[in-house]
């Protein structure tokens, strides 16, 4: 018929560690993958395969099988909160090492008359 299998193309194909699954992923959520990857797969329609999308990771095809809205459980709540806290905590450090660099760091301007 001419279509290829997806999932067959994924096992032959992707050198991932998720090919031997036919390249499925388990359900995820908003902010489980990176950005570029998250705006790939929101815009297709179940049943839809992206162009080529790259990420840090590599390059990747996405096809949406199902989409469901569902509540997350207390236990995935604390790991996004704890993840967030952790984000949060992490770019403040980052904040104050660059605060202290700053003020450590000399740095003189001069102007050549000519």
């Amino acid at each position: 018929n001419g279509k290829a299998d997806f999932a067959e193309l994924a096992r032959v194909h992707s050198d991932d560690g998720t090919a031997s699954r036919g390249g499925e992923l388990d359900w995820i959520y908003p902010g489980d993958t990176v950005p570029d990857f998250e705006r790939a797969y929101e815009e297709l329609k179940e049943g839809e395969i992206s162009q080529p999308v790259r990420t840090p990771f590599g390059y990747h095809l996405i096809q949406v099988l199902e989409r469901r809205s569902a509540e997350m459980n207390p236990e995935r709540r604390r790991l996004q909160a704890r993840q967030a806290l952790r984000e949060r905590k992490s770019d403040e450090a980052y904040q104050e090492w660059l605060r202290q660099l700053r003020d450590q760091s000399y740095v003189e301007v001069r102007l050549d008359e000519r």
